[in-house]
């Protein structure tokens, strides 16, 4: 009974879609976004725990007397932890009126774009960072736990990778994941980094050079032994098989975004293994699920287009 009455007092004194994630009669979830097809997608509903949590973290941090380009930094956070992400975006904006040569909201703005299917806006804010980005800086950034995630430049580096990507340009996306690599600090986005480069070599020819990539990747490489990368990058080694690697009978519905991940790079297996309609069936079984804030999504999204 407490709970729904925090949630009830929450519900009530926020205001608009954009704060619950809701519709305005609270009954539909908020459209985000349209997929690259046209197709409209909708905020996920966040836990009310969580929802109570970050906008208790907003509240506070927009108490201050006066925010910093990180304080909007951290605000963007929480919006995205609750899957808000059009309101993350304006809070971006908000802050980069303020601080328009913050390479860290130019990053952040840049990432969401791309999660809202604007990649055009993402890869301007990107690029801009790159383009302004001091020499030698090397910001770490944290997650909702505290624990560090990569650099600003690697993060940079990373998103144009995979804003090249979507728009279908594998040998700039190539470039920028080889940087991401140069910068990738730590063995978990080092392997990132290096799937991204493997398809990205797969898909303008240069197998050999895609194999040479993940080669070092061994078994005992990641101390994470399911992290999607490195599961896929096992598959790419050989060993793993697919069947190892994800259920692709598994119920869409219930796939999380790390399976999406994994399925997502065994389509792209099949694909280069010249077995296109597997591939295909794989990628529409992605498609099914709801997870659509998800790069796999996204980037299967672009299979079925032109």
């Amino acid at each position: 009974m407490k709970a729904a009455f925090l949630l009830m007092l929450l519900l009530s004194s926020l205001t608009g879609l954009g704060q619950t994630g809701l519709s305005e009669n609270s009954q539909q979830p908020a459209l985000e976004a349209f997929s690259f097809s046209g197709k409209p997608l909708y905020a996920k509903a966040a836990e009310p725990s969580a929802l109570l949590k970050s906008d208790s973290i907003i509240k506070t941090i927009k108490n201050k007397t006066d925010l910093n380009e990180d304080d909007f930094v951290e605000i963007g956070k929480q919006l995205v932890a609750t899957n808000r992400y059009k309101l993350a975006v304006t809070n971006y904006s908000e802050g980069l009126a303020k601080y328009p040569a913050s390479y860290k909201l130019l990053r952040n703005r840049g990432h969401r774009y791309i999660t809202l299917r604007q990649l055009d806006n993402a890869m301007a804010d990107l690029l801009k960072a790159e383009k302004i980005i001091p020499i030698g800086t090397d910001v770490m950034e944290y997650g909702l736990d505290e624990k560090s995630t990569a650099t600003v430049r690697h993060q940079i580096h990373y998103h144009i990778g995979v804003c090249h990507y979507l728009k279908k340009d594998f040998t700039r996306s190539a470039a920028a994941f080889e940087k991401a690599l140069a910068t990738a600090g730590d063995s978990k986005n080092i392997v990132g980094a290096s799937d991204w480069l493997y398809n990205c070599y797969q898909r303008i020819g240069q197998s050999e050079k895609a194999k040479k990539i993940v080669e070092p990747i061994t078994p005992n490489y990641l101390e994470e032994k399911d992290q999607p990368y490195f599961r896929r990058i096992m598959l790419y080694n050989g060993f793993i098989t697919p069947e190892e690697l994800v259920d692709s009978n598994m119920q869409p519905d219930k796939m999380s975004v790390q399976d999406i991940t994994k399925l997502y790079g065994l389509a792209s297996w099949y694909q280069y293994q010249g077995n296109k309609e597997k591939a295909t069936s794989l990628y529409k079984i992605i498609l099914q699920s709801d997870l659509w804030p998800g790069w796999a999504y996204a980037a299967a999204e672009k299979e079925f287009l032109k």
